[in-house]
């Protein structure tokens, strides 16, 4: 479904009463700043204002706000730590907002999605205005997103089990391209955490998210995966065991087997880069030995993509219903019958060294 379309869905959800905000950040210039700014919209109501990660899992309890905005770096307890205590305790759809991601470690910022956060956004400048601050088009959207609990502690990431070593084995995909929007991170983190070194198939990506945290992603990810993985340059060579994701603000298309490139242009779907644009390359460089790969995601952008594939003879595959955060993109997908197989997140990376190897994969809804 399209985004609007997700967003008046949320909003049945709590017809007859406004969207309730939480804001939480320990100054209070920041605090006032973003109250103004959402009291501006007539659909959100600002519940309560918070210093410190302490008080906000407090207040959520007793609150149980629609969705939170919640500072980093904050005495006390921080950002991350609430979020984590909330989302083991009491899940809410929450937006991170920090100072510039790229004056910290990627895992810093990413960790935050990875605890259950939905979306990262830096703060604007004090003087930026108060238009700068207004989140209320994000916030109201994160409102209607079901969110599930996080256990809280380390997450341990088994490998899937193998065969053998999947270089030996036939790959019967040339590439492998994946679409993924609000809650992707996460599953990427995970899948590509458990394929193998020698995965025989290059990987692209399209993950939609701020501007500010793609290198900031791109080097999370690559912390936890034997994959190669970065942000794309233009004219990169596509390679198994790599994986190149869309820098932002250009679409990422595969002109022709092997290689990748930018470009500019307008926005497809909503969004530059654009998963459709990088699918439907996929499937007309590749054909049959093209592979879409469709995550959790508002919107609709990839679903053309995948039906693309999907008509050139090539492989599709979508996170089901169950494991998506939102199942905006892929219900899309589905709708146009463009999806061979459904998948649990947490089966990601079982289902892609079973189709590289030209095996069945069990269709999961």
């Amino acid at each position: 479904m399209g985004i609007l379309l997700a967003a008046r869905k949320g909003y049945a959800q709590v017809m007859g009463k406004k969207v309730s905000v939480l804001v939480v950040d320990d100054s209070l210039i920041c605090r006032q700043l973003i109250c103004e700014a959402l009291s501006q919209d007539p659909d959100l109501q600002v519940v309560g204002a918070c210093a410190d990660g302490k008080e906000a899992v407090a207040r959520v309890k007793e609150l149980r706000p629609n969705v939170i905005t919640m500072d980093v770096d904050m005495p006390v307890m921080d950002g991350l730590t609430a979020v984590e205590h909330i989302m083991a305790e009491c899940p809410t759809p929450i937006l991170v907002l920090t100072a510039d991601p790229r004056s910290q470690a990627p895992e810093l910022t990413c960790r935050a999605l990875e605890l259950g956060a939905l979306g990262l956004r830096v703060k604007p400048s004090i003087d930026d205005g108060l238009e700068a601050w207004n989140l209320a088009k994000e916030l109201k959207l994160l409102s209607s997103v079901r969110v599930i609990r996080h256990l809280r502690g380390p997450k341990r990431v088994v490998p899937p089990k193998q065969e053998g070593p999947a270089s030996l084995l036939p790959a019967s995909v040339g590439v492998v391209a994946v679409a993924a929007s609000t809650g992707g991170p996460q599953i990427l983190h995970r899948f590509l955490a458990e394929l193998p070194a020698d995965f025989p198939a290059p990987i692209a990506i399209v993950q939609h998210i701020n501007a500010a945290f793609a290198e900031s992603l791109a080097g999370w990810l690559a912390n936890t995966s034997r994959l190669k993985v970065r942000l794309a340059q233009d004219g990169e060579l596509l390679m198994p065991g790599h994986v190149l994701i869309a820098p932002p603000g250009m679409h990422m298309v595969i002109p022709f087997r092997g290689r990748v490139a930018l470009k500019t242009g307008v926005e497809r779907d909503g969004h530059m880069p654009s998963a459709t644009v990088l699918l439907e390359s996929a499937a007309k460089a590749y054909g049959r030995r093209a592979l879409g790969l469709i995550l959790t995601g508002m919107g609709e952008d990839g679903a053309a993509g995948m039906l693309a594939i999907k008509q050139a003879g090539g492989i599709t595959l979508a996170q089901n219903e169950e494991s998506c955060v939102v199942f905006g993109m892929p219900g899309a997908a589905v709708e146009r019958n463009a999806v061979d197989h459904l998948v649990h997140g947490d089966e990601v990376a079982t289902a892609l060294l079973r189709l590289t190897r030209g095996e069945p994969v069990a269709v999961g809804r």
